[in-house]
């Protein structure tokens, strides 16, 4: 199923459409942090629930959202750099997994509800800040959708027709988020799929 009408912010059906019914992870207010203080960020998540699913195709993996601590906060400023390594005081700015490719990940911004990409390696744990990757949860829960819906074609064992899908999936996830033209996360992926 392809549909060039995508939402800019979906709804369960959508979703359900492209990944599967049952695919969406939808917690109850008391399974939220505290730390979460984005609104839209759970007003999404308590109303439309996110994915949580392996999306084969790219290795894409969001199934760690069904686990009891799906939402696990980290220290955003000492995971990206932004604390001294002595700063014992308590965290003020807080992320969350989200999704994960390979030992690459797409953090949930606590405050802004951005979604960054995070890179554990490098010389240092705390230069693990790579850039935007989705403006916020719904555009991150779309992109997945597009991705489950092209998975077919990107499947294909006609290496036209796998390139054909490429492109076109590449152009329809960023004209849905510019920040997927700038993110090395996304990046790598279409890589992949070269």
């Amino acid at each position: 199923m392809q549909s060039k009408d995508t939402p800019l912010i979906p709804d369960a059906v959508w979703l359900e459409d492209r990944l599967g019914k049952g695919s969406l992870w939808r917690p109850d207010e008391a399974d939220l942090p505290a730390e979460l203080t984005d609104a839209a960020s759970r007003e999404f998540l308590l109303r439309v629930g996110f994915p949580a699913v392996h999306l084969d195709v790219v290795g894409i993996d969001t199934r760690h959202l069904r686990d009891e601590y799906a939402l696990e906060p980290f220290d955003a400023d000492e995971i990206y750099g932004e604390r001294y390594p002595d700063d014992d005081s308590p965290p003020k700015n807080f992320c969350f997994t989200m999704a994960t490719w390979y030992d690459q990940h797409l953090m949930l911004g606590a405050a802004d509800g951005g979604i960054t990409h995070y890179d554990p390696n490098g010389w240092d744990h705390g230069a693990g800040w790579k850039g935007p990757a989705a403006d916020s949860l719904p555009q991150l829960a779309v992109l997945l959708g597009l991705i489950a819906e092209s998975s077919n074609a990107l499947e294909s064992a006609d290496d036209a027709a796998r390139a054909a899908a490429v492109t076109d999936l590449r152009e329809r996830m960023t004209s849905q988020d510019l920040y997927v033209d700038d993110s090395a996360f996304w990046d790598e992926i279409f890589e992949r799929l070269d």
